[in-house]
């Protein structure tokens, strides 16, 4: 990992009730991305300056969020277009951080012994897969399973580059 990328992972973002599918996408790159369907404008600000949060918010934020110096608009109305503005605007690396955070919840996952899981997943993905994680916060328990490709191909296309950035000529 560059320094470059070490600290576009720095970075720390207060999603808007709004943002709900963005804030998970996040997370999945491995951002610490605070998120509650049911925050109020006050108590999100109040976490974003409280903890070095830059809010992510829709629409016109001035009157719900006066006086926030870290706070970036999301255009798009779509997630994954969304998550492509946030990227670029950014610079975020979409690689080095992939699948360390839960996207449940926002903790950090950690990879466990196999015997540990093996009556909290299906028997058939106990018996196919050899590598499991868990969220430290949550305990959901994840797996590189076939969806890894799938995801990793769709990020490829929404964001370009193999490093992740998307090539500022798009």
């Amino acid at each position: 990992m560059t320094d470059e990328s070490a600290d576009s992972l720095k970075i720390r973002f207060a999603a808007d009730r709004m943002l709900g599918r963005l804030a998970r996408m996040l997370r999945l790159l491995g951002y610490d991305t605070t998120y509650s369907p049911g925050v109020t404008p006050r108590a999100l600000r109040e976490c974003a300056q409280k903890e070095g949060r830059t809010i992510l918010t829709r629409g016109d934020f001035t009157a719900r969020f006066p006086a926030v110096e870290k706070i970036f608009c999301v255009k798009p109305e779509n997630a994954a277009e969304q998550l492509r503005e946030v990227v670029v605007h950014f610079r975020l690396d979409a690689r080095s951080g992939l699948f360390t955070r839960c996207t449940l919840c926002n903790g950090l996952l950690r990879e466990v012994a196999k015997a540990e899981v093996e009556s909290e997943v299906p028997p058939k993905i106990f018996a196919i897969y050899a590598d499991f994680f868990r969220c430290e916060d949550c305990r959901h328990v994840y797996w590189r399973g076939s969806h890894v490709e799938r995801i990793l191909k769709k990020l490829e296309a929404l964001l370009g580059t193999p490093g992740g950035a998307p090539d500022e000529r798009d």
